[in-house]
């Protein structure tokens, strides 16, 4: 499996309720930071799957760091961004 595979394993089964949000955040930051070669991404790729590892490497649920603005997000927020990526690229060459 690619590692464009990979991502797109971890969000579909983030969206479909097979991975916990912890577990999702960290093997999505992982396999994209340190596994993917973005030169095999298309730019609008490296675009939605950079946002989302960003969100997802700065995950909470403790409400209190929910409070801060611009500096945690939580699970909704990154279910969205999820679901928003996978409309917007679900038109390329590729299986989602």
């Amino acid at each position: 499996m690619t590692e464009k595979n990979q991502l797109w394993y971890l969000i579909n089964g983030v969206l479909d309720g097979s991975y916990d949000i912890k577990t999702f955040c960290l093997e999505f930051t992982r396999i994209y930071d340190l596994e993917v070669d973005y030169d095999k991404l298309s730019e609008q790729e490296n675009s939605e799957f950079g946002d989302l590892c960003g969100m997802a490497g700065r995950f909470s649920d403790d409400e209190e760091e929910l409070k801060i603005p611009h500096m945690y997000y939580s699970e909704e927020q990154i279910l969205d961004k999820a679901r928003n990526l996978k409309k917007k690229l679900q038109n390329n060459t590729y299986k989602i």
